[in-house]
């Protein structure tokens, strides 16, 4: 799937620009994200968060060198289901949209791994596709919840139950899932997430 995402950030050099929900971080924090890809929420943190330590990683070589420039000295291209970092290392984590582009046992890895370089008492804050998205089902399927797109990225569909159990070595998580209607053409179409904010 490296190919595929490579292909992806060819065709979208420049890093993603937009408003953007950015998460309740403490000062000073040591702020990990995870799948980075074109910056749409560190680049935003980079900018408006000075006091964070801020850590990013992707494992697109295309998509860092988008945005080494920006970002110097804080990225690294590694696997989140790998991470290159001790124990305890980060306040928080932050997983948006990248748990759902891997395979069952990628996320179970990943989730781990999140775990385990959070500090006690850390969060990280997760966020995937639910079932009840629209585009649930679209493609080929390769797993239960998990469609392979035309261009070979796959995505999997979230139900809040499956993240609390994805998370349940965490001292707290509640996955709720969040919709709202997004226009496609002439119609609507209803879009859903599952959200987590999880104690460490």
């Amino acid at each position: 799937m490296g190919a595929a995402w490579d292909r992806f950030y060819e065709n979208s050099p420049r890093p993603w620009a937009g408003a953007v929900e950015l998460p309740a971080l403490g000062a000073g924090w040591r702020v990990l994200e995870t799948g980075c890809g074109g910056g749409r929420l560190l680049l935003p943190l980079v900018r408006s968060r000075p006091d964070l330590a801020l850590t990013g990683v992707d494992f697109s070589e295309t998509a860092l060198k988008g945005l080494a420039r920006q970002c110097p000295g804080i990225l690294f291209q590694a696997d989140v289901s790998a991470l290159p970092f001790r124990d305890q290392s980060f306040d928080a984590a932050l997983c948006r949209h990248v748990l759902e582009h891997l395979v069952s046992e990628g996320r179970k890895a990943a989730a781990t791994e999140l775990l385990r370089v959070a500090r006690p008492g850390g969060r990280i804050f997760f966020e995937g596709f639910s079932t009840g998205d629209a585009r649930f089902g679209k493609g080929r399927q390769v797993e239960p919840s998990t469609f392979a797109r035309g261009d070979g990225i796959s995505y999997h569909y979230f139900t809040a139950q499956e993240v609390g159990q994805l998370f349940s070595a965490a001292r707290a998580v509640d996955p709720r899932e969040r919709t709202w209607e997004e226009r496609a053409g002439r119609t609507r179409m209803k879009r859903a997430v599952i959200e987590a904010e999880i104690l460490r």
